[in-house]
């Protein structure tokens, strides 16, 4: 499997559980402990496994940057013993790493460590290199976040199942409290989806009554791939219109005719960078700036081409992301929310870092 499928493959499922969380709960389950006084905990995981737990959890090898930083929000980074590279968060710098990924990982140093729980997402059951099966094998609790849902198009659904389908905000609140039904720590998990659920409705009430009329033709491109493209419902929920929405396929690679002909008024451009330097946001926006075939694209005339680190969709920075895709998509009906002040507003509040670039400009 080349290093390209493997990142398509992380890249999509990624985005699929942002915009396309099928079957989820908002609402934490009444099951969910405040603190756990039995022996161990029963739960079924994100993917219909069912999965025992000897209490107290005190070692947990996390295998996912966003799923370590739901678990250090929780309080919970000294019960962490094992993480990988991939999205680190500063907290857990020191703790030893198990791997680059979940598609890339030291089986023996995780055995090494016996650890009460590892926490993952659904990409380990890709089982890549064969670490699932052999952790699986040596009678590992793992307990998987959440398994990648079947894409939806926007295209088809109605104003009201629009306005009901979960956000990366949502999905990032579901998975929290399903982690809570398993580590505990629910209150702080409560604090978190109360501030970013303000922000959640205000976007999405916002949005629900813009005619399709004054929605904003948009073009999302992933600039390692150019003219790829997704066809899924952040666009629609930041109030655009996605220029792929026809398409019969989740991830199509359009041609460079089809974007001049359909002339999109915003272009988002996708970039990973992983140190955050504006220099990376800034060099990807010259370059879609500059590319003679879209010279006569509005988007490019006007300077409507925005940069977007992938890491601000999900996670604890999803709402960040959403909100300046809002701005992006509908600058006079967001003019009053400033993203800048709300990043500050999730490190003072949660200590979550948005030091660098994330979204650009």
């Amino acid at each position: 499997m080349t290093k390209k499928t493997i990142i398509i493959i992380a890249l999509i499922t990624l985005i699929a559980s942002i915009s396309a969380y099928a079957i989820y709960e908002f609402y934490a389950p009444p099951s969910a402990p405040k603190l756990f006084s039995q022996s161990s905990v029963t739960v079924v995981d994100g993917v219909g496994n069912t999965v025992t737990v000897q209490l107290p959890i005190n070692r947990i090898v996390v295998l996912d940057g966003n799923l370590a930083e739901f678990l250090c929000l929780m309080d919970l980074q000294d019960s962490i013993i094992g993480r990988t590279d991939a999205q680190c968060p500063p907290q857990l710098l020191n703790v030893p790493s198990v791997g680059e990924a979940a598609y890339a990982l030291n089986v023996e140093t995780i055995l090494e460590l016996q650890p009460d729980l590892i926490i993952a997402d659904s990409l380990l059951t890709y089982d890549m290199n064969g670490a699932y099966k052999k952790l699986k094998d040596a009678n590992m609790p793992i307990y998987i976040s959440q398994a990648t849902p079947p894409p939806q198009n926007p295209l088809h659904m109605t104003a009201e199942e629009l306005y009901n389908a979960p956000t990366g905000i949502d999905v990032t609140c579901s998975v929290m409290y399903d982690l809570a039904a398993v580590v505990g720590n629910k209150d702080r998990v409560d604090t978190f989806v109360t501030w970013a659920q303000g922000y959640n409705k205000l976007v999405k009430d916002r949005i629900a009554t813009l005619p399709r009329e004054q929605q904003t033709l948009s073009f999302i491109d992933w600039y390692d791939y150019p003219y790829s493209t997704w066809v899924y419902l952040d666009v629609y929920q930041a109030g655009g219109i996605n220029i792929a929405e026809n398409s019969t396929t989740y991830n199509p690679v359009l041609s460079r005719e089809i974007v001049v002909e359909t002339n999109p008024s915003v272009i988002i451009e996708i970039i990973s960078s992983p140190t955050h330097d504006v220099k990376d946001f800034i060099a990807a926006r010259n370059d879609v700036l500059g590319r003679p075939a879209l010279k006569n694209v509005d988007a490019v005339k006007n300077g409507h081409v925005y940069i977007c680190d992938f890491s601000s969709r999900n996670g604890l920075r999803s709402i960040i992301g959403y909100l300046y895709w809002a701005k992006w998509l509908q600058p006079d009906l967001f003019s009053d929310i400033n993203p800048e002040h709300v990043s500050e507003e999730l490190y003072q509040q949660f200590g979550v870092s948005m030091n660098g670039t994330y979204c650009y400009p």
